[in-house]
């Protein structure tokens, strides 16, 4: 018994359907661009260059992520303007920003005119004391950013258990007499920051 002719025109349309599935799995899968978290800090002895450093830890530990660790005053305008998320990091002097980081920082906005509108942003601050004015400096630099139309964020943290969950305005480190140089503890809050910026970077500006 002689096998049903197929109609040519479903003989066609199947081999267009095989010739374009065949061109689709040869088709090279297109990477996703990564998302870039700035940071950019002013350090004189070194601390604070360790903290920022330390936020480049979390952030590469999120796929998708890429950091840039910069002195403020070596950061351009393109820097700025390639940035998803932006980290500001600095000592504290006489419970401030020093005069150079908040100088760097005005003219990104005075002098480069760069539009930071929905950048992802958070903060870090060093000091010599316990109660030296670290966390007013971390609050200062979040305050430029809301001015500058960023969006800002603090490290996350949770119990043993997983019950108990909280945020944090920023990181930062007692590099002082009574705790020299930058612990291990103190670093753990700089990766939970970096992974927090590079987290909401990539649901902000996904590519």
């Amino acid at each position: 018994m002689n096998a049903p002719l197929i109609p040519r025109s479903i003989l066609l349309a199947a081999l267009c359907l095989i010739s374009a599935a065949d061109a689709l799995a040869a088709e090279p899968a297109v990477d996703k661009q990564p998302v870039r978290v700035l940071i950019a800090y002013y350090s004189r002895t070194g601390n604070t260059k360790q903290v920022a450093e330390g936020v480049a830890v979390g952030v590469k530990r999120i796929a998708g992520a890429v950091a840039i660790v910069k002195s403020v005053e070596d950061v351009s305008k393109r820097d700025l303007e390639a940035a998803d998320a932006i980290v500001l990091g600095c000592p504290t002097y006489f419970s401030n920003i020093p005069g150079k980081m908040k100088v760097a920082i005005d003219d990104w906005n005075w002098k480069m005119k760069v539009d930071m509108t929905d950048k992802v942003g958070g903060a870090f601050s060093t000091g010599s004391g316990q109660v030296g004015g670290k966390e007013h400096v971390v609050i200062s630099l979040l305050l430029f950013m809301i001015n500058n139309r960023m969006v800002v964020a603090g490290p996350l943290y949770q119990d043993a258990e997983g019950d108990d969950k909280w945020a944090e305005s920023g990181a930062s480190a007692m590099t002082g007499p009574l705790d020299p140089g930058v612990d291990k503890k103190e670093l753990d809050g700089a990766y939970r920051l970096g992974e927090r910026m590079a987290r909401l970077a990539k649901k902000l500006h996904a590519r």
